[in-house]
Order: C-alpha cells, then structure tokens, then sequence
C-alpha cells in the first residue's frame, strides 16, 4: 500500500512539532514552509548547539516503511535545507537533507543517538529539486538520495531501536540564518521491498 500524505484527503495524518508561523499548501498539492530564523534539530557532542526547535511535519510509522519525498529549498544561508526525519524521542531522531554549505547543495545526513549528534556531509548536489529517502526495516535504516527518482544512492546505513514507536515526516531549517522557504512536492508512505543487500 502506498500512500500520498500530501494529497488533500490524507493530511489529517499529518502533524505539527514546531509548527512554523508561515506555511501553505498550493493548488499542485505542494507544501510550503517558511522555516524561522535559527530553526533546527542538532545536539552538538561538544555541547555548544543544542537545538530542538525546527518545524517538523509528521505522521506515525511502523517498525517497516519507507517514506519518500523530492524538496526545493531557497538557499541564502548556510546550513538552509530541507530534511526527511525519522524521531523516537527528543534524543534519538535522524535526518537526511538537502542542505546549502555556503558554496553549494549537498546532501547531509545526522544521526542522534542518546542525545548527541553525528554529523556527515555527502554529496554535492547538482539539480534544484533532488528526491530523499528514508527506508527502515525494523532496527535498520538507509538514507537515500536521487537526481531523477530512478537511480538511487545510499547515503547512509545504521541501526535504530526497533521496538519504540517512531514518526517520521519533513523538516525545514535554517540554522544560521533568518528563515529560507522549502517546498516538498509529494510525501510518500509505503512498504519497502525486500532487502537483498548480503544475500
């Protein structure tokens, strides 16, 4: 089963944390969110940023699924972007994001665990308007990326708590600056195929 979370008849699924004071739908079913200045979700190991505060949009997930979405961020700041999160509490959450370092887009991935933040900057990023993916089956989840929808890169493999609940939904950002406008065109929930990786 696949689901459309952004069409009309599904968005009551969806809810706010952090929701932001400027955000819209369009008539192309396109969210569109103003993210505030400073916004952002990172806990710094050393301490000195420890924030919580980005807008995040989400719905309840199983142990299984995989969500899917493609984002368009006006970047003037560095650290603006445009994330996939999955959350299980305040301390143990991870995103996926196509994020602008100050000279160009990149794909960022950062994983908290018990409070504290592992950060990792991927690839540089060449289309305005790329596809993330978070696929999670039960304790493992992948980060992916895609130019095109059709050739995906792994971007990130690790191991989440399988047995606690989660959410997992889109995340807009601007840590270092005063606000950018990040647009998600589709949100999709599903069942990941199976898993062949060392088969």
């Amino acid at each position: 089963m696949t689901i459309q979370l952004l069409e009309q008849h599904e968005r009551t699924r969806l809810t706010w944390l952090h929701e932001p004071p400027n955000w819209s739908w369009t008539d192309e079913q396109e969210l569109v969110i103003q993210a505030p200045a400073g916004a952002d979700f990172f806990k710094d190991p050393g301490g000195t940023h420890m924030v919580h505060s980005a807008p995040y949009l989400y719905t309840a997930v199983d142990s299984t699924f995989e969500l899917t979405t493609t984002v368009r961020v006006d970047m003037k700041h560095v650290y603006d972007s445009g994330c996939l999160m999955i959350m299980q509490d305040e301390n143990n959450w991870a995103k996926l994001c196509f994020e602008y370092n100050g000279e160009y887009a990149t794909i960022v991935s950062v994983v908290t665990t018990n409070g504290f933040s592992d950060d990792c900057n991927s690839e540089r990023v060449d289309v305005a308007q790329p596809y993330l993916r978070i696929t999670k089956r039960e304790q493992v989840v992948s980060f992916y990326y895609s130019t095109d929808g059709i050739a995906w890169r792994l971007i990130r493999y690790f191991g989440m708590n399988g047995s606690l609940p989660a959410t997992a939904g889109v995340v807009a950002q601007s840590p270092m600056g005063t606000g950018c406008e990040v647009c998600f065109h589709q949100l999709t929930l599903s069942v990941p195929p199976p898993d062949h990786r060392f088969e």
